[in-house]
């Protein structure tokens, strides 16, 4: 009996112990249960055990605990139990039925010992483990993700790797690194790069490498050893981010700014040209201009325009050429300059202001063409020298052809062009990777603009009703959206308002035309847009019993005054009002591209209170 005591002595200070008759009311504590429970021994006794129930385990759970205990079975487990200042505790159990003669429990002995801090120590494992899963998660669903050994044999690739490079894992791993090599940076180039990582040195840099089907791609690549115990790589991990879209932008870019390096040097090449500051300071002069002045360009630079003054123009005329210059509009027209030698020659001129921000003209380029010949032709025309008038007539027939082709490049190229100067200035400036991508991918579209204005110069004067032209089938949402996304930056900077109400949203028609369309009278919209509200764009479209389709632009911008150019709207020269870009031929081209698939096109407005242009298109879907 003596060692009887010692065991229950070494196991009340050992262990957590309460006994409970066959119906679960408790009748015996020990001071470790008081302890872990926060209750006092008189609150416990008398007490059904449910008193430390926490509510954590299910009802299945502790029906199974009963019936494995009022069948004689010892239960063994973990329970959450509640103390009576309402916290929790975690206690390893195990439950022993004392049997009567018909082997029916009458009482239950629970040993508990406390696992508090080891719960608690496995649930932060639990939540480590599931928040470096959501990295994990994360970075597979977010980059291109590749695992070499340090030998670069690769041993683990996620899918977005797979993707990229149209390999399957399978096909992967066990593989060189090298299989996606593209070739095209220089040994110099690679070696540098593992003597980075094996260095232990995490290496970040652009990286051009090939798929399976032979294309390639570009990614922006962080290369990350992981080391050992001696401080030495036992593979890498390799994150990418695809920067191909990016790279081709950059390309594209550099192509459009080599080919308007080109128009430079023809327009250098072919034309008289000069540019002036806003105070009418000369800051640059093309060869032509010094060959026709007689001077040279440093007795130019920084004097005053007015050194070519040759005094035969009334002072009314040369202050209405500054009056227009000056509110931001091209001024055409001819001038009689005066030489260094004292010489006098005319020039057909066309003077174009570049503006600022706020729409100020900061300098103005000045292009001319000798007309000295055709002028002293016109003399002899006087004279009634019929030859004369003959070659005159040529003279201007090409001077208006050239007049009118500067007024085109000025009114449709001089938008996109700025557009680009102040997106690549921000890319120059920022030092935010993040940022900078935003910009470039924002570039393209005004880019892939510019291109499309260049093609349709020459596209413009060949759609004829009786040529035959290919039809696509037009998702006019789809369209949409690629037009609004070459106009982001002034939908942004004009807090403008898209809405679209697209009934009838399929039709056949000739792709580039319907994006050239809707580039125009989008770009109308926001270019003529009132000073007194935000510009408001609809866009609809409806479906007739004619089987046809009709598309509707609406604005709430300046408008236009009918009544006295209802016959110029559709024309290439035309002037609606006051505003400085008030000239082109987009709504020309418009309805040439319109009439060309047999469709109608007209408009509708009021001063002040905005423009709707509609089109309808004929037998639209099939």
């Amino acid at each position: 009996m003596e060692k009887i005591a010692d065991y229950k002595y070494a196991l009340d200070e050992s262990s957590i112990i309460a006994i409970t008759d066959q119906k679960g009311i408790i009748n015996y504590v020990n001071d470790n249960f008081c302890n872990i429970s926060k209750y006092a021994a008189e609150e416990l006794i008398g007490q059904d055990h449910r008193i430390i129930n926490s509510g954590y385990h299910s009802k299945t759970f502790i029906k199974e605990l009963w019936r494995t205990i009022a069948h004689g079975n010892v239960w063994k487990g973990e329970l959450k139990n509640k103390a009576k200042d309402g916290s929790t505790y975690w206690v390893d159990t195990t439950i022993v039925p004392f049997l009567d003669e018909q082997n029916k429990p009458y009482q239950y002995v629970a040993i508990r010992s406390d696992i508090t801090d080891r719960k608690k120590g496995e649930e932060e494992l639990k939540k480590i483990l599931k928040e470096i899963s959501d990295y994990k998660y994360a970075l597979d669903e977010s980059a291109i993700v590749a695992i070499t050994d340090q030998k670069g044999i690769i041993t683990h690739v996620n899918d977005n790797f797979c993707k990229i490079s149209k390999y399957t894992t399978e096909e992967l791993i066990g593989q060189d690194h090298r299989i996606i090599n593209s070739g095209y940076h220089s040994k110099d180039f690679i070696r540098e790069l593992w003597r980075t990582i094996a260095h232990g040195n995490v290496w970040k840099g652009e990286l051009k490498n090939k798929a399976k089907d032979g294309a390639t791609y570009w990614v922006d690549t962080t290369i990350v050893p992981f080391l050992n115990q001696e401080g030495k790589p036992y593979q890498y991990v390799a994150i990418r981010s695809d920067i191909t879209e990016r790279k081709e932008g950059e390309e594209e870019l550099k192509k459009i700014l080599k080919e308007i390096s080109d128009y430079k040097y023809a327009l250098d090449e072919s034309a008289i040209v000069a540019i002036t500051d806003q105070k009418g300071i000369i800051t640059h002069v093309n060869d032509n201009f010094c060959t026709i002045s007689k001077y040279v360009t440093e007795e130019l630079i920084g004097q005053d325009h007015r050194i070519i003054n040759s005094g035969y123009h009334s002072k009314d005329f040369i202050k209405s050429l500054w009056r227009t210059i000056a509110n931001g509009n091209v001024w055409k027209g001819e001038l009689k300059n005066k030489a260094k030698d004292g010489s006098t020659y005319w020039v057909d001129t066309t003077i174009v202001p570049f503006l600022n921000q706020e729409g100020k003209p900061y300098q103005y380029v000045a292009i001319r063409s000798d007309i000295t010949e055709r002028k002293e032709a016109e003399e002899q025309i006087k004279e009634n020298n019929a030859k004369a008038i003959e070659h005159a007539q040529i003279l201007e027939l090409k001077n208006t052809q050239l007049v009118d082709f500067c007024n085109i490049v000025s009114h449709n190229l001089r938008a996109p062009l700025i557009n680009i100067s102040m997106l690549v200035d921000y890319v120059e400036q920022s030092d935010d990777d993040d940022e900078r991508e935003e910009v470039l991918a924002k570039i393209k579209p005004v880019v892939n603009h510019l291109m499309d204005v260049f093609n349709e110069l020459v596209e413009s004067i060949q759609v004829k009703q009786d040529t035959e032209i290919d039809v696509d089938r037009i998702n006019l949402e789809d369209c949409l959206g690629k037009v609004l996304r070459g106009f982001e930056t002034q939908i942004e900077e004009y807090d403008a308002s898209i809405q679209m109400e697209l009934d009838a949203n399929s039709i056949y028609f000739p792709q580039k035309y319907i994006e050239s369309i809707l580039t125009n009278l989008v770009s109308n919209a926001l270019k003529y847009k009132s000073p007194l509200r935000d510009p408001i764009i609809v866009i609809k479209t409806k479906k007739t019993t004619q089987n046809t389709v009709i598309l509707s632009v609406a604005d709430n911008g300046l408008g236009i005054d009918l009544v006295m150019h209802k016959d110029q709207i559709f024309k290439i020269r035309k002037t609606f009002h006051k505003h400085p870009d008030a000239k082109g031929f987009g709504l020309f081209m418009t309805k040439t591209q319109v009439e060309a698939m047999n469709g109608k096109i007209w408009a509708e407005s009021e001063p002040e209170k905005g423009t709707t242009f509609f089109i309808e298109f004929k037998n639209p879907e099939i």
